[in-house]
């Protein structure tokens, strides 16, 4: 598929992540998976002679070297970064331990990778079918539903996709974000109604 279809069935995937990690999380998932989602495609700028295009780069093992080397190379900084604040005393102790760093950023970019095989698999293929089990298997699985460069496919994939993301952020702030709010808001008014009744208490008896 070409971008707008892969950017629409990440952001399909996008969706259900903010369903279930919430709105927050969700959304940094769905950021680092937009930004990975093109890079099975790169293989295109690079000689056919040494890597043919719907090969190694979209695979399962590529996915998950990708996953290992992008996940590391996120994680030492992050982690170093806390070392420092606490010992400058910023923070008293570390906020997020790495190693639940390491495993989201790995887990989202193997989702990112296995999203934009599974959408290259949607297509008839040609002489360029995905080879996800690659180099153990040579299986190309090709459900031959449209074309890679079929605007109405594309399109229609990159719409569905966003829908279903704002759709999803809609419902959470609706019924997450927005509840919480109102309970602070309650809480506030609450004790600001108190004070405010204590100090009139307090003039009346000094009257």
């Amino acid at each position: 598929m070409h971008r707008e279809g892969h950017y629409g069935t990440t952001l399909f995937v996008g969706a259900v992540c903010v369903l279930v990690l919430g709105i927050i999380t969700g959304m940094i998932a769905t950021t680092v998976m937009m930004i990975y989602a093109r890079v099975p495609d790169q293989d295109q700028y690079i000689p056919e002679s040494i890597i043919s295009h719907r090969g190694p780069t979209h695979s399962v093992l590529f996915a998950f070297i990708l996953a290992f080397i992008s996940a590391s190379t996120v994680t030492y900084p992050f982690h170093f970064g806390q070392q420092l604040a606490v010992e400058h005393n910023l923070i008293s102790t570390a906020v997020i331990v790495p190693s639940t760093v390491w495993a989201f950023f790995a887990g989202v970019v193997v989702i990112s990778i296995l999203t934009h095989i599974i959408t290259d698999a949607l297509t008839k293929g040609g002489g360029f079918k995905v080879k996800p089990l690659w180099p153990f298997s040579l299986w190309s699985p090709a459900l031959g539903l449209c074309t890679a460069d079929d605007k109405r496919w594309n399109t229609a994939l990159l719409a569905s996709g966003a829908t279903a993301f704002m759709t999803t952020i809609l419902h959470e702030v609706y019924y997450s974000v927005l509840p919480t709010v109102t309970v602070f808001w309650v809480i506030t008014l609450h004790t600001d109604i108190i004070n405010i009744d204590g100090l009139v208490d307090s003039v009346a008896i000094y009257n």
